[in-house]
């Protein structure tokens, strides 16, 4: 398995720095505002971390497996299905994870479907908001 995850900064001595950004291009990017219904994003096919925005309200997030029929996210307190809350005007990093081992076939494909990452991801905010995403990748 490869390291896919994007290097973060460091200072001079080599140490981490918290709440940096990652070192890695910029992919893609989405921005929805007043965001209150679920939208499935799908990932490019060099994307392998997302940060995620919530401005004015917090935000949520699941990650989408492949065959998902009812793909949305839900924050209500019935039927709640979030995975992560981004809390108002702050912002998480997040690697994707693995939906299931990849097979390498003959034909090239991009980090995110080489190594059998989610591919789709469904935000939403809680209120009046807005959320935005940047996607990151090799």
């Amino acid at each position: 398995m490869a390291n896919y995850a994007p290097r973060i900064s460091r200072d001079k001595d080599g140490n981490p720095i918290p709440e940096s950004n990652f070192q890695a291009s910029v992919v893609a990017t989405y921005a929805k505002e007043n965001g209150t219904v679920s939208s499935v994003i799908s990932t490019t096919h060099d994307t392998t971390a997302l940060e995620v925005a919530a401005v004015g309200g917090p935000a949520y997030l699941r990650w989408v497996r492949t065959g998902d029929t009812e793909a949305s996210v839900v924050s209500a307190a019935s039927g709640a299905n979030f995975q992560y809350v981004i809390p108002q005007n702050t912002y998480r990093q997040f690697v994707i994870p693995i939906e299931a081992r990849a097979t390498q076939g003959a034909s090239m494909v991009g980090i995110n479907r080489g190594e059998g990452l989610y591919q789709r991801y469904a935000i939403k905010t809680g209120g009046i908001a807005s959320v935005l995403v940047t996607e990151y990748g090799f």
